[in-house]
């Protein structure tokens, strides 16, 4: 009896020890930003959680600059393209996400283990889901583990994506695509 207590417990950890983000509105994630030799911050503060994904952002450097970007339900839904620089103010992306994947990118690195995604522009690549794995970040002050999918690029491009294992909330937590992004503290 003892030795199926002591497995249940260890299997009960072992599923636990992973998490999710249970994101919504107020939520704030911190990314920071490598670019051309440039550090970093870029903010968001989530202000609708709904069918359209609404969010505040602020770029630290290299021109501070705000905005607010809304994703439609048709982007979070087919949007195959990102937009990754913007130059302040109001933005609605309607076929183009940023900051999250589309269902459907997502759901073909999940069934298919490749998606096709462009990013500002250049020409589409085929991302492959390359293994899954765990991401630390910082929620509220603790270091918490992610579920995440690995995701590159495989003809010599340097388009790598780590992303939340969540087909609600395939959230970016690191990029890279010749500069990098990476969510470094979480505040629910």
């Amino acid at each position: 009896m003892k030795k199926y207590f002591t497995l249940i417990c260890l299997l009960f950890t072992l599923a636990t020890s992973a998490q999710t983000l249970a994101l919504k509105t107020g939520s704030v994630l911190t990314y920071s930003v490598n670019a051309n030799g440039s550090r970093y911050n870029f903010i968001i503060t989530i202000m609708g959680w709904g069918d359209n994904r609404v969010f505040d952002y602020e770029m630290t450097a290299p021109v501070s600059q705000t905005g607010n970007i809304t994703l439609t339900a048709s982007a979070l839904a087919t949007a195959s393209a990102q937009t990754n620089r913007f130059s302040g103010g109001p933005v609605t992306l309607a076929d183009r996400t940023t900051v999250w994947l589309s269902k459907a990118v997502f759901d073909g690195l999940k069934k298919n283990f490749q998606a096709r995604i462009s990013s500002d522009g250049d020409s589409p690549v085929t991302l492959l889901n390359n293994f899954e794995d765990q991401f630390n970040v910082i929620v509220d002050g603790k270091n918490i583990r992610l579920n995440i999918i690995y995701a590159e690029e495989q003809s010599g491009k340097p388009y790598k994506y780590w992303i939340l294992n969540d087909a609600d909330n395939p959230l970016i937590l690191k990029m890279d695509l010749g500069w990098t992004i990476e969510l470094i503290d979480v505040k629910l």
